[in-house]
């Protein structure tokens, strides 16, 4: 939520002891790119001048607006660049409006709760030093959740019962070290007494656990271990280790470094993103990438099955990943080169889609029929379509979109924040640029 200045304010911690120090600083990206330093074009000037005077006409409406009682298929965009939400129909493929939010995210993952049938309200943004909640309704701030960690990477379960955050790994971490990473578990009901505060937490040691994602029912959850070259799979309740393997044998010198993970919908696979080189900001073999396949049919058995690399046809590193509902596809998420597909029933690389620019993340509309991909140099959302593997449609957003998550609510109008979007989108900051931990072109976990 924001103060009458706009600037940025901090939910009550959700953890009741002591926080850890903050690992942020040393992680932070002291070389993001300003997305103003060569100005504002026209067009963009042209258009926010309008938007501002239209929403100073309407401000005495504020409140009023897009809500509504019944589903309403929604994306949301978030723009690193300016700190505002872009809200696309994703049913028309329309913009309908941006507003101001003070935040931003990289990975908001909610892959479960957002379907046709879901009426889930909250979006759960990973930022540096925690996890914040806001109301899809009201784009307000309604929990935060202090890890003391610079990366942090959230899912929901399937029954928004509770978020899990895996904490503290990036392929920039020093290779060695002695420090505790964190997993956490999070009460996620709006309904509950405890709504917001971390209900279990899993101390690693310094493994790097740098993704955590899902399956379908719920029980299991799967973690990339980066710095352990590790695969980890939880129970969510209790919350516990189960299991570990090993990622594997590297393609080249190094390692295989495994950081990113996304479990499909019906919980058969989990593709792995692997950075193949070595740890450290500086590494000492280049990092080259590939995907593994990983069959997790039997969760406490995980089983890799297939490896694409840059013999068969990656043309980069993927850094995330999205599976089609129908277990067709992976859609591999490859900074500047665009999005990757890989044909699930052959294990092959099939083909590179141009989406206008580099994208380092993606999330399926309400329907699962199409994927929308915030391409951060274009300023816009490709949407592709899954059944012709194209781009159907662009949706203009604002400055430097990142992530997205889909949801099927609406926020009600709000003229005051969209005046503050219009002039953030022409380089005029209100409160804290909080920083997420993938900014621009330089992604902490990847």
């Amino acid at each position: 939520m924001t103060d009458d200045c706009g600037c940025g304010t901090t939910g009550a911690a959700a953890r009741s002891s002591e926080p850890r120090p903050s690992k942020g600083g040393d992680l932070a990206n002291d070389d993001r790119t300003n997305p103003f330093a060569d100005g504002v074009d026209r067009r963009r000037l042209l258009q926010t001048t309008g938007a501002v005077g239209a929403a100073t006409a309407l401000a005495g409406c504020s409140g009023d607006g897009a809500g509504g009682d019944g589903p309403a298929p929604t994306v949301f965009v978030f723009n690193n660049g300016d700190r505002t939400v872009s809200v696309i129909d994703a049913a028309a493929d329309e913009l309908l409006t941006t507003s101001f939010l003070g935040t931003t995210a990289s990975f908001p993952a909610n892959q479960y709760s957002t379907g046709t049938d879901a009426d889930y309200d909250v979006s759960w943004l990973n930022v540096s030093g925690g996890v914040r909640a806001f109301d899809q309704r009201t784009l307000e701030e309604v929990a935060y959740v202090e890890t003391g960690y610079g990366p942090n990477y959230p899912n929901l379960t399937p029954d928004g019962d509770h978020l899990l955050i895996a904490s503290g790994g990036t392929t920039g971490m020093d290779p060695e070290g002695d420090a505790n990473h964190a997993m956490f578990r999070v009460d996620a009901d709006r309904d509950s007494d405890t709504f917001g505060e971390v209900t279990a937490e899993i101390e690693t040691g310094y493994v790097g656990p740098c993704d955590m994602t899902l399956g379908p029912n719920g029980d299991y959850a799967f973690v990339v271990d980066v710095a352990d070259e590790a695969i980890r799979v939880l129970s969510v309740d209790p919350f516990e280790t189960v299991t570990r393997v090993d990622a594997g044998e590297p393609v080249t010198e190094g390692n295989v470094l495994p950081f990113m993970c996304t479990a499909s919908f019906d919980g058969e696979l989990l593709l792995v993103e692997n950075g193949e080189g070595t740890l450290g900001g500086d590494p000492e073999v280049p990092r080259e990438g590939s995907e593994s396949v990983w069959d997790v049919s039997d969760p406490e058995n995980p089983e890799e099955i297939a490896k694409i690399t840059r013999d068969d046809g990656l043309p980069g590193a993927p850094i995330t990943s999205e599976v089609a509902p129908d277990n067709t596809a992976a859609y591999l998420l490859i900074p500047g080169e665009g999005v990757g597909v890989i044909d699930l029933e052959a294990n092959a690389y099939e083909t590179t889609i141009d989406v206008g620019g580099s994208a380092i993340s993606a999330a399926w509309g309400p329907s699962r029929e199409k994927l929308y991909v915030p391409v951060q140099d274009a300023n816009q959302v490709a949407v592709i379509d899954h059944a012709s593997r194209d781009v159907v449609a662009t949706v203009e957003t604002g400055q430097a979109p990142t992530g997205a998550v889909a949801g099927t609510v609406r926020p009600e109008g709000d003229a005051v924040e969209s005046i503050r979007a219009s002039l953030a989108s022409l380089g005029i900051a209100f409160g804290d640029m909080e920083a997420t931990y993938c900014m621009d072109d330089h992604c902490y976990c990847g």
